[in-house]
């Protein structure tokens, strides 16, 4: 038998399920999804998911995939009550369920053939000549049992979910001659009522006891298939899931006017967008969103934020940590364009609630810094910071961040880092601010808009001017035959 091929395949990296709740995506998608967005993909499965995403733009692509789903999850339920099945006419009854189940998964797997790369392997896997003579047998088993059970069944016995002991209601009583009679003559007839008596282990046992041949075959046509693993289809259902999920929040974005865009892989680090958008306020039933532009590259990897409390700065951030997390998991970013780098690993660090005095808080914060910048040493990161230090007085406060900031520049990560202490001028690092959106009669919305560049931006500027920067470097080496 061929090795079983996973859907999904993942780096071995794990994002810390904190990041989840401080982008408050655990309030948008469901605990199987968030478990997929955990673990970052390579460039090769960022390409694979994003074609099944693209096809799961036709609807009836989205269907094919949600009968698939359904098989399994039939599957899963009939394995679950076999499992729990304890008198022996009730064991046949659920061995056969979970045969047809199981045969009913094979074949919906086996027929995804045509959903992209990424079920090319899962679909032939189903499709293989030993898989098909197997579950050709099973049907033919499972033709059998249900014959026999019929047999077994005598017209008095019904292994319905229940198996209860019912009547011949084909049979015609004495009574139900003189009620026929009565009725016929204008007389009222109370209605027979319909007794039903549940098969105990007792009557199971007699009934196996009668139909002793019939049992033993059943028992021997189960019996060929007890190296069978009849959970091999239902390792997909958590991955399909998060297909279906995801693209249901995209549906869901779509009815407000939020754009989705399969972003481009950039080569080298790099996160670019037009327009992004925070969709965890969908969880907040909101009727519209505000979107706003980022531009992060090795030249200005990290970036400051300024800003009024309320004026959206907390959004902002999310919007760069949700999207970034979608695009390493394969999925579509809710922007208008993008480009992005498929970083190693994505950390954020944000206040905790648990009540500190100031210097309670503050240690507490350092050391969670600290361990947050050891967990990306040596990675390509991509860290974000929601007021840290805050608590602290301003020389203190300014102190840590620019501390922890220095750390950050060094492993070349890339990152933004929210903040009010507005000294963070005086760095070499590009600051963003929050300002007012004219645009908006009410003055209610916020923007992000760039208020400073930093000093090594303006330098690198002045060398690509005179074609003194890298690339003009390089071509001109590469003319010349070096």
């Amino acid at each position: 038998m061929m090795n079983v091929p996973r859907l999904l395949n993942n780096r071995n990296t794990d994002l810390p399920r904190s990041l989840f709740s401080d982008l408050q995506l655990d309030k948008l998608l469901g605990a199987q999804a968030i478990a997929v967005l955990q673990h970052p993909c390579d460039y090769g499965e960022i390409v694979r998911r994003n074609e099944l995403f693209l096809l799961l733009d036709k609807s009836e692509n989205a269907a094919r995939l949600e009968n698939t789903l359904s098989a399994l999850c039939a599957t899963e339920r009939a394995l679950l009550l076999y499992k729990d099945a304890k008198l022996p006419l009730d064991t046949y009854y659920r061995q056969a369920e979970a045969l047809e189940s199981y045969i009913a998964s094979c074949e919906a797997l086996a027929s995804m053939c045509g959903m992209g790369s990424l079920f090319a392997d899962v679909a032939e896997y189903f499709s293989s000549e030993e898989k098909q003579k197997l579950l050709s047998e099973m049907t033919a088993s499972a033709r059998k049992i249900r014959i026999l059970l019929q047999k077994m069944n005598a017209g008095f016995l019904s292994f319905s979910d229940k198996n209860w002991l019912t009547p011949d209601y084909d049979a015609v009583s004495e009574f139900d001659s003189i009620s026929e009679c009565a009725e016929s003559l204008g007389f009222a007839v109370p209605k027979k009522k319909v007794q039903n008596t549940k098969i105990n282990r007792s009557l199971s046992d007699t009934i196996c006891r009668l139909y002793a041949d019939e049992a033993s075959q059943i028992e021997a046509e189960i019996a060929k298939y007890a190296d069978v693993d009849f959970y091999e289809p239902t390792a997909y259902i958590s991955e399909i899931k998060f297909f279906l999920e995801i693209n249901a929040l995209t549906q869901r974005a779509a009815k407000i006017g939020v754009p989705r865009v399969i972003a481009k892989i950039a080569k080298v680090p790099m996160y670019a967008s037009k327009e992004l958008y925070d969709v965890s306020l969908l969880a907040k039933n909101c009727g519209s969103i505000v979107p706003n532009d980022a531009d992060f590259t090795e030249n200005e990897p990290f970036a400051f934020l300024l800003g009024a409390n309320g004026g959206g700065k907390t959004t902002y951030l999310r919007a760069l940590g949700v999207n970034l997390v979608l695009f390493l998991a394969g999925c579509p970013v809710f922007a208008r364009e993008a480009e992005i780098y498929p970083f190693d690993i994505v950390l954020s660090h944000f206040p905790k609630d648990e009540r500190f005095d100031n210097a309670g808080r503050l240690d507490e914060e350092r050391g969670r810094t600290e361990k947050m910048l050891d967990a990306a040493r040596g990675k390509r990161a991509f860290v974000f910071f929601n007021e840290t230090y805050s608590g602290a007085d301003e020389k203190r406060g300014f102190d840590l961040l620019t501390d922890t900031v220095e750390k950050i520049k060094e492993s070349n990560f890339f990152g933004l880092y929210v903040t009010h202490f507005h000294e963070v001028m005086t760095l070499d690092h590009p600051v963003l601010s929050a300002e007012v959106d004219l645009d908006d009669a009410n003055k209610r919305t916020f923007r992000i808009v760039r208020s400073k560049g930093s000093a090594s931006s303006y330098a690198a500027d002045i060398l690509k001017k005179y074609r003194l920067d890298k690339d003009s470097l390089m071509a001109r080496r590469s003319r010349n035959g070096n």
